[in-house]
């Protein structure tokens, strides 16, 4: 991290648990004690909701959330969690799938009202 630290890089974004499955993984990682060691901004990312995002916010153990499945499938993510709008669920058939079915074709929150 201090050669890092160096070349100052506007945030460093990590991963929490196991991509693509559980935000728990053993052995665990201290993910605080890295942090520790780096002044700038800090992403977290993974299995993350606006209660926990939220939470790991106003506990200072990060700076920004990635939202990266929900932000797939709810085009209007940011305004979805402004207003605490129910959120689309991911279609996982669709992931990879090379097309747009699953990508372009989730409901914003005034084609559901």
């Amino acid at each position: 991290m201090e050669e890092l630290e160096k070349l100052k890089p506007v945030y460093i974004h990590v991963v929490e648990g196991a991509t693509g499955g559980p935000r728990d993984v053993d052995p665990s990682f201290d993910f605080e004690q890295l942090r520790a060691r780096y002044s700038g901004a800090w992403m977290t990312n993974n299995g993350y909701d606006l209660a926990l995002a939220e939470k790991v916010l106003a506990d200072g153990k990060a700076d920004l959330i990635a939202f990266g499945r929900p932000f797939i499938s709810n085009p209007d993510l940011v305004e979805r969690l402004r207003t605490r709008a129910p959120l689309n669920e991911m279609n996982r058939e669709t992931l990879y799938g090379g097309g747009a079915e699953g990508y372009t074709d989730y409901p914003v929150l005034e084609a559901v009202a």
